[in-house]
């Protein structure tokens, strides 16, 4: 992953393959102090199947706030 490419990825609710959408550096912190922490890529996807949204940094997780965007 060192490349930024995002790896492909399976859903875990319906075992679609799932499309990547973006990828964006972060710490995966919520505090003004997430600057200075280390950075890394975290890549988001949706389901083409389910239609869930999912994102993947150092594992894949639900992603509930693009979900609630998306609906």
């Amino acid at each position: 992953m060192s490349d930024g490419h995002a790896p492909d990825q399976i859903c875990p609710q319906c075992g679609a393959t799932l499309v990547h959408v973006d990828t964006q550096s972060s710490s995966g912190a919520f505090r003004t102090q997430a600057a200075s922490m280390p950075q890394m890529p975290i890549h988001y996807y949706d389901c083409p199947s389910c239609h869930t949204c999912w994102k993947l940094g150092t594992r894949l997780l639900p992603d509930p706030i693009r979900q609630i965007l998306k609906g």
